[in-house]
């Protein structure tokens, strides 16, 4: 049986972050539908990740943390790929959650090629 890994855990809660934080940040209209990409990006980064979590609890597979890095490397850059730089709770939120994505996936990666288990 597969040893669950706390990071698991704080992947999926960055991913039901990211659904709520356009919402959270005003980036949705009166109806509840995203408002421009920033509000789009977070919806649909934050279905994957969450995704990804859930999946890791299942199964474990290297696939879902490298997809984890990628997703949180996009998240990193798309303040200026997608142009809302100007909106900082935005830029913020991008930058701080793809940077957590990838330090829990890396964490995991080397935990997992390491002689000896990190916690």
């Amino acid at each position: 049986m597969k040893q669950r890994r706390w990071q698991d855990h704080i992947v999926f809660i960055i991913g039901m972050w990211l659904i709520a934080s356009p919402w959270v940040f005003g980036g949705y209209g009166p109806d509840s539908f995203p408002i421009g990409a920033p509000a789009w990006n977070f919806l649909v980064c934050g279905l994957v990740v969450a995704a990804l979590g859930g999946a890791a609890y299942a199964s474990y597979h290297l696939w879902e943390d490298r997809a984890d890095i990628l997703l949180g490397g996009w998240l990193i850059v798309s303040p200026w790929a997608l142009r809302y730089t100007e909106n900082p709770l935005f830029t913020w939120n991008a930058l701080i959650s793809g940077l957590l994505l990838i330090i829990l996936a890396a964490w995991v990666l080397l935990g997992r090629h390491s002689p000896t288990p990190l916690p």
